[in-house]
């Protein structure tokens, strides 16, 4: 009788065992379908412009930065959290003077301060993997990294001016990144009056987002590949905001764009000679680092990269910026450190810059390390 009793259940036990197998190999081979799919995504090469499409910084952790009413805004001191985006995760930390690194300790030798945008930050990469840090090693010296995104050279300039007492600096290099650098001096004065009205010191946050999109965007290649079609659409009306900022920035690319060059000198020369007036009065020698964008040394990302604002790729000449900067730089009497010719030459099968990111690999930082190094042993 006992037998009898337990049978319909284990009839129903044995019924949901199986459905519950059955379930688990079809999930499983869903999500092995699509980690497979993910993979084959990311050997795919994207657009292109995939590096202005993709927007990297947008996975930027919260809290990064803080309100500052000299600068509009400072890394956090304190802070650590992970940098996470397609073709990297590392680790990012800034000490109490807002310095990517350790905390600094009583000075032993020669102490340099990088300053500049992210392309001085270098998040991208780890300490040890920026041109800091192997400048460090190959020197000897002391590098602190006092980059931040979207730094104008006002902004760099008056960091530097900021920390060269209490670190006792010996020197300054300046990253200037043609891509937008221009633009930024130019915007400076409106983003300092805006920061005025701010709470000094309070977080910096990011319009918030979905945590499944945050994922998707630093895990997913086909969500990334997704994203960019529909930014490749939505740039594609002349009336797109987007398309119009883009514009504005790569015109100085073309041969058209002698008179947007012109417009912009005036906020930059002036942001160069703050820096040269005191670095002068603090005795402190200046290599200016002129750093290209992707698409000047990677030249086959330039027909999908202007296309997609608007411009005509045959009108290009690439060089017209960085022509000027130096002129700029020399004028201030500062010492100019030309990347583009070092990254040409380093062109191979190892990529300089990331795919969705348009920042320097470890690789690129390597090559810019060496050069910058070059410039320095000329002193």
């Amino acid at each position: 009788m006992e037998g009898a009793d337990e049978s319909p259940r284990n009839g129903v036990g044995v019924r949901w065992t199986v459905w519950l197998g059955r379930a688990g190999l079809l999930f499983g081979g869903l999500l092995a379908g699509v980690v497979l799919a993910d993979c084959a995504a990311g050997r795919v090469q994207p657009h292109g412009a995939a590096d202005l499409l993709f927007n990297a910084p947008d996975n930027a952790p919260q809290g990064i930065y803080v309100n500052d009413p000299d600068l509009v805004f400072v890394p956090t001191p304190g802070f650590s959290g992970t940098m996470r985006s397609l073709g990297y995760a590392v680790p990012l930390r800034f000490n109490e003077h807002s310095l990517r690194g350790p905390e600094v300790g009583a000075k032993s030798g020669t102490r340099w301060l990088a300053v500049g945008d992210s392309f001085t930050l270098s998040a991208q990469v780890t300490e040890e993997e920026t041109f800091a840090g192997r400048l460090a090693e190959k020197r000897g010296w002391e590098v602190w990294n006092a980059g931040a995104d979207g730094y104008s050279t006002w902004q760099a300039a008056r960091r530097y001016a900021s920390l060269d007492e209490e670190l006792e600096l010996d020197g300054v290099l300046l990253t200037f990144f043609l891509g937008n650098d221009l633009q930024d001096n130019q915007r400076f004065p409106m983003e300092l009056q805006r920061a005025a009205n701010r709470e000094a010191g309070q977080p910096i946050y990011g319009k918030p987002t979905p945590w499944t999109t945050r994922f998707l965007m630093r895990h997913s290649y086909l969500y990334g590949q997704w994203l960019i079609r529909g930014r490749v659409a939505a740039m594609a009306s002349p009336d797109s905001h987007e398309r119009q900022r883009w514009q504005g920035e790569l015109m100085p690319f073309t041969r058209r764009g002698t008179g947007r060059i012109q417009a912009l000198l005036r906020d930059t020369e002036g942001a160069l000679q703050e820096l040269a007036q005191t670095a002068k009065r603090n005795g402190d020698p200046v290599v200016v680092a002129i750093a290209p964008p992707a698409f000047v040394i990677d030249t086959e990302r330039v027909g999908p990269t202007f296309e997609l604002v608007g411009l005509d790729p045959s009108e290009a000449d690439l060089h017209a910026p960085g022509r000027t900067v130096r002129e700029l730089v020399e004028r201030a009497g500062l010492t100019a450190c030309d990347l583009v010719a070092p990254l040409e030459a380093a062109r191979g099968d190892e990529p300089l810059y990331f795919t969705y990111d348009g920042h320097w690999t470890a690789r690129g930082h390597e090559v810019v390390a060496s050069a910058m190094d070059a410039c320095l042993s000329e002193l």
